[in-house]
């Protein structure tokens, strides 16, 4: 039995690549560039030129100087490139990779503060002890943009599964549950927690939760009841009901609409946990009897008055 070949690259990468070769990450970018649209690139073609990048096996100091150059213009291909470029670095160059992504996670565009979020998810994954004094800092600072690029990097780092770094992970995040700007808000409970955090760490995240759920700011209690809105959740709704059922309960209403919302969810998905409507029970019928009819009056039926005792003689 012979193995598959390989589908054949799309003719674009071997001039992507021979661009590299020659030195010029630029003209490499631009290559990747006409593969789409208005400036946007599918992350399948990103995924095809770190291939061929990977390929052309440029060595540390070469890659630094080709993310610098990218770095150094505007487009968001540019940006993009330049941080698949510098993955591999984490490790061994984690400051450069640091200011990087502290760069790009400020950047005006959206998807260029994806790709940082990346960036910092590879430095906790790959350089976990030299970065998170970092991560820490901006987690503290006052950029939401910062936060909310350590809540999503969190995300990435926690997919390894480390055990040995839950509770260090769960206490990198713990800060922005109190964070009141919705951008760092949405990306925390139903994403980074829900989404991840639940499936890579569950009974510890579980145990944060059940302890986040009573705490007195309702933005923390807003994100317990939306990660379990995640899809990942329903595997642990036996958990999540009673947390769910008393924070629907809750004295705000930003945290009752949540919980109740997160309840419809997660009771679409398990159905067996849904309430069931108790049954109506018909009122017992009552037996009909027929009213007491007072007898008519007969001679024969009355009985004759007493005879009043005899009285002694007087004499």
């Amino acid at each position: 039995m012979t193995a598959e070949a390989e589908p054949a690259s799309p003719e674009w990468v071997a001039k992507f690549e021979q661009h590299l070769l020659r030195g010029d990450p630029l003209a490499a970018s631009d290559t990747l560039r006409k593969t789409g649209a208005k400036g946007w690139v599918k992350k399948a073609e990103y995924d095809l030129a770190v291939r061929a990048l990977d390929r052309v096996r440029p060595v540390p100091v070469v890659r630094l100087d080709w993310a610098q150059r990218l770095l150094a213009h505007p487009r968001r291909v540019d940006k993009e490139l330049a941080v698949r470029t510098l993955m591999p670095l984490a490790r061994s160059h984690t400051r450069d990779l640091a200011r990087a992504a502290y760069r790009l996670a400020r950047d005006d565009d959206w998807e260029v503060r994806e790709s940082a979020a990346s960036l910092v998810g590879q430095l906790l994954a790959d350089a976990f002890d030299e970065f998170m004094p970092t991560a820490r800092e901006w987690m503290g600072g006052s950029d939401t943009r910062l936060r909310r690029a350590v809540v999503v990097g969190a995300k990435y780092a926690v997919r390894t599964r480390r055990p040995d770094r839950a509770e260090a992970l769960l206490d990198l995040i713990e800060p922005a549950l109190r964070d009141h700007d919705a951008y760092v808000r949405k990306n925390l409970g139903p994403f980074a927690i829900g989404d991840q955090f639940l499936r890579s760490y569950p009974e510890a995240t579980l145990a944060r939760l059940e302890r986040w759920a009573t705490h007195d700011d309702e933005n923390v209690r807003w994100n317990v009841a939306k990660a379990f809105s995640a899809a990942s959740a329903a595997r642990h709704a036996e958990r999540a009901l009673p947390i769910l059922e008393t924070l629907e309960r809750d004295r705000s209403g930003f945290v009752r609409r949540a919980a109740a919302s997160t309840l419809r969810r997660l009771r679409a998905r398990r159905p067996d946990l849904a309430p069931q409507p108790e049954p109506v029970l018909e009122p017992a019928l009552e037996l009909e009897t027929a009213p007491e009819v007072e007898p008519e009056y007969t001679p024969e039926t009355e009985s004759a008055p007493e005879a009043e005792p005899a009285r002694e003689p007087t004499f």
